[in-house]
């Protein structure tokens, strides 16, 4: 049997078409992430573990709260902290909340 993890968080509801982050970052102290991807479609991600727990929050909460269909967000490719804050700046990340496609069926 695999070690289990017991993971506790609180979010904040920010209404169903706004976000607020501040609470994705709280007790993390440098978190970083990267994303790229190949004209093929293929997506790659580099995270540092601060990077991931931002991110695992960060999906969470649109999850679990009441984003409405249709919501989205936009976030750099490449997060990382100077003395001031998150650098801004260069390509963007879109994520965003829907329903479902309709499932297609495979192939026999």
């Amino acid at each position: 049997m695999a070690t289990q993890v017991t993971v506790a968080l609180t979010l904040s509801d920010d209404g169903a078409s706004t976000i607020n982050l501040r609470d994705t970052y709280e007790g993390l102290a440098n978190p970083w992430y990267r994303f790229t991807a190949e004209p093929s479609g293929s997506v790659t991600l580099w995270a540092n573990r601060d990077g991931f727990e931002h991110l695992a929050r960060y999906f969470l909460k649109l999850a679990r709260t009441s984003k409405v269909d249709g919501f989205h967000s936009h976030h750099q490719l490449e997060l990382h902290f100077g003395a001031d804050g998150p650098v801004v700046g260069g390509p963007e990340l879109t994520v965003g909340v829907m329903v479902a496609p309709p499932r297609q069926p495979r192939a026999v």
